[in-house]
């Protein structure tokens, strides 16, 4: 009998392979059930095709449209809402107000980015179901880890982004709509302000013109010996009374 040491000592000293023999045969032939090319070679990642890149901008979009426009339409709100009734109050600038909507409008993304997501996504559905399958969003390629790392799609998820983000800011800026104009605005009060000036001028000149007739009215005599004092002076009595 062999003792188990000897057993022990043999299979200890036996190298087991760590790589399958056959690795690269059986990658190939899963590259070929799942369509891709069978001649890849194993550390090689797919670059994705352009259509997949796309419908990743897509999908990067359409939360950022939703984004922009609470972004953009609560940013404005909020400022014109503190300017007006904060401003005088606080004796802040329109600039600050805006920095305050700015903080309030990224406060409502942050909490309420999900919901404009899922929102999106169930319009979506709505839309391909009324359409009948002719208008509907593409679903998301399936990518491995390495080829979503790579740079040619996180450079197309960042401009779907960008792209998303612009069109919901530019739908958001509807509340301007409902805004007054400010230079008609101040145009008008400048026009009242000047009108109701010269008006105020008027009415004190008539009013300045009556006081001095009921004065000179009630002083008659005063103003009677005003002037001859004025002619006495003018005639030279005051010199030679000197």
């Amino acid at each position: 009998n062999v003792p188990c040491s000897i057993i022990r000592s043999r299979s200890s000293k036996k190298k087991w392979p760590t790589v399958h023999p056959h690795k690269k045969r059986l990658q190939q032939i899963k590259n070929a059930l799942d369509g891709k090319d069978p001649n890849v070679n194993l550390g090689e990642v797919l670059e994705p095709t352009n259509r997949q890149l796309y419908i990743v901008a897509i999908h990067q979009a359409i939360p950022f449209v939703g984004f922009g426009i609470m972004d953009n339409a609560i940013l404005l709100l909020a400022g014109e809402a503190i300017d007006i009734y904060l401003g005088v109050a606080l004796g802040i600038s329109t600039m600050c107000a805006a920095a305050i909507g700015n903080i309030i409008s990224d406060l409502c993304g942050v909490v309420f980015g999900t919901v404009i997501e899922d929102a999106l996504l169930g319009w979506s559905k709505k839309v391909e179901t009324m359409t009948k399958g002719r208008v509907r969003l593409p679903p998301m390629p399936k990518l491995s880890y390495e080829q979503r790392n790579l740079r040619s799609v996180r450079l197309s998820g960042q401009l779907g982004c960008a792209a998303g983000l612009t069109v919901g800011c530019v739908i958001g800026m509807f509340p301007l709509l409902f805004f007054p104009n400010d230079d008609r605005s101040k145009e008008k009060e400048s026009n009242d302000s000047a009108s109701a000036s010269k008006k105020l001028i008027n009415d004190q000149n008539e009013q300045l013109k009556k006081e001095t007739i009921q004065w000179k009215g009630k002083h008659a005599e005063v103003v009677e010996r005003l002037r001859v004092l004025e002619k006495e002076k003018n005639g030279g009595l005051w010199d030679k009374g000197h």
